[in-house]
């Protein structure tokens, strides 16, 4: 199962409903942000990811 799969999986069960998910990915192509947030991924960021800024970009995609 890709990280694709997970994602509408996750989006198709009733359990987690809105739980958040970001694609993180070291494997960067023209259109993956599309694809994977067609997915049903809320966010994508790309590696490497910069420490001082994660727990922000992380943060964004948080529901509360």
């Amino acid at each position: 199962m890709d990280g694709h799969a997970v994602a509408r999986a996750l989006r198709g069960n009733p359990a987690v409903p809105r739980v958040p998910i970001v694609a993180v990915t070291s494997y960067a192509m023209a259109g993956d942000r599309e694809q994977i947030l067609a997915s049903g991924c809320d966010g994508y960021l790309e590696k490497p990811i910069n420490p001082e800024t994660f727990v922000t970009d992380i943060t964004r995609y948080l529901r509360t």
